[in-house]
């Protein structure tokens, strides 16, 4: 990795500032075995408020009679736009997938920003409730906005701002009550093909990865921070990555995108890398096997010339690896990069 990219890892950070209420876990909700006894296939329901299996009464998802969750559309997702693709799996072990991504690219013919693609993965919180819901609103809303933030000319790095703190709003206001708050994590980038720029902005544990695109290009590269208890950890010392990577608290967040978050902040850093490459955002999903970025450019080589097949790949070694979460991969390809790596 070059030494210029050492930078990133002291990172200002801003507060996305809303009436603070403090967290308390939400009841997960109680569901059955996967999948249904007996093996039995999905059967064609008399109505729209009838369950898939057994043709019960569903409320809020899930049938009243057998306790199933309803299937939701997302199980496989794939999003192709003219300058990045996104790719999501359920995967193997969950009933349903929770990760949610939005790509939105400005025309070529704007005034401002043209070319310029704003993206957003979010990983909804298992133990909240609507954590798929938390996701989709919390991906979509923030990638909207960033698209047109920037199209209006505003800076990339003000726009991830307004962005990320109308997507914490919009996910806290699908809230119940404090107690029962749809939560996610959320990573975004802005790509700026002119400029050769990368803004990042994410609050959790997603994460955003700089893959060079061969030897005149920066080093391939983490450029975030996870938000979480292991990570927490390492930067005071108390254990080694290892060490904390082993711990059954690894993965728990320390900040979140949700009614229940109280003030989070939103970490946002610019980057220019030089010579080609490509920006990935993923979910955690895809990291818990490929957590080093030199990792993820060796396991596919030269992503940004074939993004689709790149980004299935991806999807395809995190379930050949276990899949044991959902796993989201947006790549968005740099063509030539700037002149210099440096933190804005």
């Amino acid at each position: 990795m070059d030494d210029d990219w050492d930078a990133i890892d002291s990172l200002a950070t801003q507060p996305v500032r809303r009436d603070p209420r403090p967290p308390r876990p939400a009841p997960e909700p109680v569901v059955p075995d996967w999948p249904p006894p007996g093996g039995s296939g999905a059967v064609r329901p008399a109505g729209p408020d009838l369950c898939v299996w057994c043709s019960g009464r569903v409320v809020d998802g899930y049938c009243e009679r057998c306790g199933f969750l309803q299937p939701t559309g997302r199980d496989h997702v794939e999003v192709r736009a003219r300058a990045a693709v996104g790719v999501s799996d359920r995967g193997l072990r969950h009933r349903r997938n929770e990760d949610a991504m939005a790509i939105r690219v400005v025309p070529d013919d704007s005034p401002h920003a043209a070319g310029v693609v704003c993206a957003v993965v979010c990983d909804g919180v298992s133990s909240s409730p609507r954590s798929d819901e938390a996701s989709r609103i919390t991906a979509e809303t923030g990638a909207t906005v960033l698209a047109e933030q920037v199209r209006r000319g505003v800076d990339a790095r003000e726009a991830t701002g307004v962005a990320m703190t109308r997507a914490a709003e919009a996910v806290a206001a699908i809230a119940d009550s404090p107690s029962s708050a749809p939560a996610c994590t959320f990573v975004s980038a802005v790509v700026d093909p002119a400029a050769g720029t990368v803004t990042i902005g994410w609050v959790g544990d997603s994460r955003a990865y700089w893959l060079s695109g061969g030897p005149s290009s920066s080093g391939s590269a983490l450029l975030t921070r996870d938000d979480s208890w292991s990570e927490a950890m390492v930067q005071m010392g108390a254990l080694s990555r290892e060490e904390a990577m082993r711990s059954a608290n690894a993965h728990a967040l320390i900040a979140w995108m949700g009614a229940d978050s109280g003030e989070i902040d939103a970490h946002i850093s610019t980057v220019t890398p030089t010579g080609p490459g490509t920006v990935l955002l993923c979910s955690d999903g895809l990291w818990n096997y490929y957590p080093e970025a030199q990792a993820l450019t060796e396991a596919v080589p030269g992503a940004g010339t074939r993004p689709l097949d790149a980004a299935r790949t991806y999807v395809r070694l995190a379930l050949e690896g276990g899949g044991k979460d959902n796993i989201t991969v947006v790549v968005i390809p740099v063509p030539t990069g700037g002149s210099r790596a440096e933190q804005g």
